[in-house]
């Protein structure tokens, strides 16, 4: 069986926001990401393919909401239903550009934004949902593509990430990028049952 190794950095295993306190149920509503050391072709093959289905799942989940329902927050003082589409839509470009830039400069540092500053942005309050749902489905199309042209040893480069302080395969990359975006929907459904 072929199996995706990670390079040992020391690190603990499940990746936190850098606290030992127990975690939000509403901050966190399908749990903490879990990292992996190694992933075998199939559950790759199973990321890919959540990866190309995900986009899917938002314009489900958003294809009747109304003006009042992008303002809901899933808890108080959380991003929007906007806010949290146009996030995930702009990070996971950035997911895109780590993985490249791994795979052409093994162990940079990934592409990092103040992701709360630009949901503060104007355009992050009011651009239409619809641009970013667009812009998720050709994103993952990619990400998925891009994977599908990897050979095994590729997943194992990695690039650093100064936010988990921790070294990345591209195959746990995947992990966390499907992570993010169940991560974010979930959230999004919390809002839209809050009456």
């Amino acid at each position: 069986m072929l199996i995706f190794t990670a390079q040992s950095t020391g690190a603990a295993l499940l990746v936190s926001p850098m606290t030992t306190e127990p975690t939000d149920p509403t901050r966190y509503p399908i749990g903490l990401w879990q990292s992996q050391d190694t992933y075998t072709v199939a559950e790759i093959r199973q990321l890919v393919d959540q990866i190309a289905t995900l986009p899917d799942a938002y314009a489900l989940v958003l294809a009747n909401v109304s003006t009042a329902d992008l303002s809901r927050q899933y808890r108080p003082g959380s991003w929007t239903v906007q806010q949290l589409v146009h996030h995930v839509a702009d990070t996971h470009m950035l997911h895109f550009m780590r993985l490249k830039n791994a795979l052409t400069a093994p162990d940079t540092v990934g592409v990092m934004a103040d992701v709360n500053a630009w949901a503060a942005l104007s355009e992050g309050q009011h651009a239409p949902i619809a641009d970013s749902l667009i812009l998720l489905k050709g994103i993952h199309q990619r990400i998925a593509f891009l994977v599908g042209t990897l050979l095994p040893d590729q997943l194992a480069i990695t690039y650093y990430h100064p936010v988990r302080q921790r070294h990345l395969t591209l195959a746990q990359a995947l992990s966390v990028i499907v992570w993010h975006a169940e991560h974010h929907l979930a959230h999004i459904r919390l809002a839209l049952q809050v009456a």
